[in-house]
Formats: C-alpha cells, structure tokens, sequence
C-alpha cells in the first residue's frame, strides 16, 4: 500500500525492414473527400507518422462534382512537408464512370483535367478522353501511373468487369506502370487472379497498395492498413521510390511481412537461363505479428511449392533448388484466415512483386491467357459501341481504335 514498483520493459524489434532496404507507404489516400471534418496537410503527414509510414501517396480527385484540395498542388510532386523522414507526395486520382479509377504519382506540372468522364445527363457524358489519353498526358510530364482499387469477386461481362474495366487495354499498350493489387485483403483475392493473367502474358506490372483512406471521415481504412513496401536500398528518396516503382521492387500486405530471392535477385530482375532450361535458388523468408494458415510460392499463377510455417505459424524460411523448363515468373505469397487484432482487414494477406526468369529466348506469353483479355476486350467493343453519349463519331473511333491496337497485341500472341 502506498508504494511504488518501477518495471522496465525492454522492447525488441520483431524484424527492421529499413535495414535491409524496404521502406513502406500508402499510395492511395484522400485527406479530404466532402463529410463534416477537415483535414489538413500536418494532420495528414501526424496521422501517417502515427503509422511508422515512409510515404503517404495523397491523390486529389473529385467526387462527383467537386474536386478536393487541389489549392495543395504547387506544381511539384512533393509537398513542402516532405523531409529525410517522410515523404508526402500530392498526385492525382482519375474516377471515370466506367473505365476504372487510376491514379498518377510525380506530376510535375499540373493535375490533368477532366477528372471524369461518363456522367449522362451532363456535359462530360462521352467516354472522351479514354484512360489510355489520361495515362499519356501524364506521361509527358514524367508521371508514372496505374489502375486502383481494382477487382472484388467475380470479374466478368455480367458484372460488366466493373472496377478496372479497361485494363487489359492498358496492360497491352503498356500505358501504365503498376496496379493496385492491395487495397483491402478482399479485393486482393481477385485482383491478384487478373495480375497473373496479365503477367503470364508477359506484360511486367509493379504491385502497388493503398486502403483509399478518406482522412476526414469517421469511418474509414486506418492509414498504410493496405501497404506497399519498396526496396530503395540505405536512404529514402523520392527518385529512389520512383525508380523501385518502375522497376518492380515491391511486396504489399495488410501485416505480414516477405522477402523473396531467385539466384539472390529481389522482385523486379530479369534472370536468363539457357535454352535447355535449368535451376534456380529460391530464398523465402515471412515474420508477422498474427498466425498464418499458408506460405506458397507461385510460379505462372499456380502454387509449386506449400512451404511449412514455424510452431506459432508466425515465421518460416526456405530455400531450395526449383528447375525451370521454361520462362516464366516467380511470386511469395501468405494468407491467414479472420479478422486478427492489430490488423484492420478481414484477414491478413501479402503477396510479393514477380520475379522473371527467361529460359533462352522464350517470351513468358500464355495463350489462354492471351485469349481471356481478348474476349473482355471484346465485349468492352460491343459495349461501348452501342453508348449514345459520345461527343463525336471521332471521339469514339479514336477509343475503339485503342481497343483494337490493344487487341492485336493479343492476337498476335494467340497465334
């Protein structure tokens, strides 16, 4: 009674992913999207620090008939907040009606307008300008972008591919550099399934996450709850988030954490192996704080090898020789099963960038792959053909000849 007892609790670290090269962010985060509240940039970059976040990838877009806070973009992608500490980039995100949403990081000029197309019963009711325009113009300022929040659950005609419409499009004329396969652990589930297709077809998209968290809402996603880890080597920069981006350098997760290395080459390298085929060492690594019910590698979209998870189902290492016989593409991939406290998403998921082996001179291509986007394709064309909206018969040439460049591309892969 009366007295006082001092304990000293000595924390240990779980694991240092900064040590080893990988910093982590959110690249889709709205700080203010209509509601009661109003968030600020300081708030935001407090609220993202709360996170232990290296980037907050913060997107104006519009919402509806208002566009938010674009008074914040100052020509620059880096907001005057950024620091050794933090990155806070302000780039855009794109919401047409029907196409998909997609997003642009390092806008050096200024935002892209329309923010929209599709609207009936306004002015902006046509399907001009496409995604493919929008991803180009963005281009041409040194942008990068890609599709966000893609896929949940069937994806098909009778749903009208809703989420990420014209994806297969983009992928072909390679318009863009990345998608968005965490946003939450459902939408993983089918996104990843579309992600296979697209690299079995060859096409090298970077995997990128954000929750689409709405900062000045009651209820929304916990900011970085859907994160992109990037390997950036010993420093955080912005030309070195950009470059891990390009080149594929990623793992996303709700939690868990993965490193994944073929020959000793991380997520985004290119190994060649003689035209006989022959082997390469896998290294596979996974901590995380919750149990897990599986740890898989993936090989051209099927899991090759179920690897055993430790006592607590919290950790595993693994390394083995796996024979190639032709090119293809390697992933790590972890899912648990229900809702786990800390983790704010209907069950814990990661799942890393791919890396390519090339046996010989063989292209990695699939032709039911191939043959799958070359039926969504066409019926985007029948779709689409018959909208009354259209500003112009030029308008809508113009976007049914992209369909048709996109589909030859998969043509040619058919044959």
């Amino acid at each position: 009674p009366d007295g006082i007892t001092r304990v000293v609790l000595e924390l240990k670290r779980m694991t240092n992913m900064k040590a080893l090269g990988w910093w982590s962010g959110s690249d889709h985060v709205h700080m203010n999207y209509g509601g009661n509240f109003r968030n600020t940039p300081e708030y935001l970059r407090f609220e993202a620090e709360a996170e232990d976040l290296d980037h907050i990838g913060w997107k104006i877009a519009n919402k509806d008939n208002r566009v938010f806070d674009t008074q914040y973009y100052q020509g620059s992608p880096l907001h005057p907040l950024t620091d050794g500490q933090l990155i806070v980039s302000v780039g855009q995100e794109y919401r047409p009606a029907w196409y998909g949403h997609i997003s642009f990081i390092n806008l050096k000029k200024h935002l892209i307008s329309p923010f929209t197309t599709a609207y009936e019963d306004t002015g902006i009711a046509s399907l001009y300008p496409s995604n493919t325009d929008m991803f180009r113009l963005a281009r041409q300022q040194g942008a990068i972008g890609g599709y966000v929040h893609p896929w949940t659950g069937e994806i098909s005609m009778r749903s009208e591919y809703r989420g990420a419409q014209a994806y297969p499009v983009d992928a072909a004329l390679g318009s863009f550099e990345y998608l968005e396969v965490m946003t939450n652990a459902d939408r993983h589930a089918a996104t990843s399934r579309v992600w296979h297709r697209s690299l079995n077809c060859g096409f090298k998209v970077t995997a990128s996450a954000g929750e689409d968290s709405i900062l000045n809402l009651q209820a929304t996603p916990i900011i970085g709850s859907a994160r992109l880890y990037a390997h950036l080597g010993p420093k955080l920069t912005w030309d070195g988030w950009l470059d891990a981006i390009r080149k594929g350098r990623t793992f996303v997760t709700n939690g868990p954490l993965l490193q994944l290395t073929i020959d000793g080459e991380m997520p985004g390298a290119e190994i060649r192996l003689p035209a006989a085929g022959g082997s390469v060492t896998v290294s596979a690594k996974l901590e995380s704080i919750v149990p897990l019910e599986a740890l898989e590698l993936i090989f051209n979209g099927k899991v090759i090898e179920s690897i055993p998870l430790g006592g607590d189902r919290r950790k595993a290492v693994f390394e083995r020789k796996i024979a190639v016989a032709g090119s293809g593409w390697f992933t790590l991939r972890t899912a648990g099963r229900g809702i786990q406290h800390p983790i704010d998403d209907s069950f814990p998921v990661a799942e890393t960038g791919a890396v390519y082996v090339y046996v010989g001179d063989r292209p990695i291509q699939s032709k039911a792959d191939a043959e799958y986007f070359a039926k969504w394709i066409d019926d985007l064309t029948r779709l689409w053909s018959g909208y009354p909206y259209w500003r112009s018969d030029r308008e809508k040439q113009h976007v049914l000849a992209q369909f048709a460049e996109a589909r030859k591309i998969y043509e040619q892969q058919i044959r």
